[in-house]
């Protein structure tokens, strides 16, 4: 990378930092040092520290004075306060995209249900995670609200690190992969209440199976 920043590569900074914590090369709780991220992403520590105020915006990071960020650990309540939020969001997001959704969008959308089912099949989590990301990302573009994305981007982040430590309990991606087809079905025929609630359904899911994680993990080290 360039030491010459303009504010399009801070944004880019930004972007590889929440997408490192995500696959776990920082890891939640982590206490990350400037010369630590200086030497990572070989640049000066003045990109690094406005990527990392962006970050903290987002509630990804906590600064600490000249020393860098503390990644944000989640815990259930975290979890919980931004699956109850999510809901509402997604519903909301869902039923506009099923107003709004062309056939080009619905094949668009389709590719990235396929895809998801497709990372499944390979276990990689890594790439279920991501892949799902694309999903929910495509909706939220039919429904034309950048804002949505911009308010969850940074905490979703790190809801995807915690997945990906926890796993997820045999059967779930099945389940899954049963709830973005209902989601796919509802924006396909044009049913906006149907699409609010298959969205909700599946946040509610997803918190709850996320929340059940996070108490057999917390029995299995007391």
């Amino acid at each position: 990378m360039s030491s010459n920043f303009s504010a399009p590569t801070y944004a880019r900074l930004r972007e590889q930092i929440r997408s490192d914590v995500v696959s776990g090369i920082w890891k939640l709780g982590q206490h990350m040092t400037l010369a630590e991220l200086c030497a990572h992403y070989g640049v000066s520590a003045n990109p690094v520290r406005e990527a990392l105020h962006q970050l903290q915006g987002e509630g990804v990071v906590e600064m600490r004075l000249n020393r860098g960020a503390v990644v944000r650990q989640v815990d259930a309540a975290f979890v919980k306060n931004v699956y109850d939020v999510r809901g509402a969001i997604e519903g909301m997001l869902a039923a506009e995209a099923a107003r709004r959704a062309t056939k080009d969008d619905i094949v668009r959308i389709t590719g990235f249900v396929e895809a998801y089912e497709q990372a499944v099949a390979t276990g990689d989590i890594d790439r279920i995670v991501q892949a799902n990301r694309a999903l929910h990302r495509a909706i939220t573009r039919i429904a034309d609200n950048p804002l949505a994305l911009e308010i969850f981007d940074g905490r979703s982040s790190l809801i995807d690190a915690l997945r990906r430590t926890l796993g997820n309990r045999p059967g779930r991606l099945e389940e899954i992969i049963v709830e973005h087809r209902e989601i796919l079905d509802a924006i396909a025929s044009g049913d906006a209440e149907r699409a609010f609630k298959s969205a909700q359904q599946h946040t509610a899911h997803a918190r709850d199976h996320m929340l059940d994680n996070i108490k057999e993990a917390a029995g299995t080290t007391a």
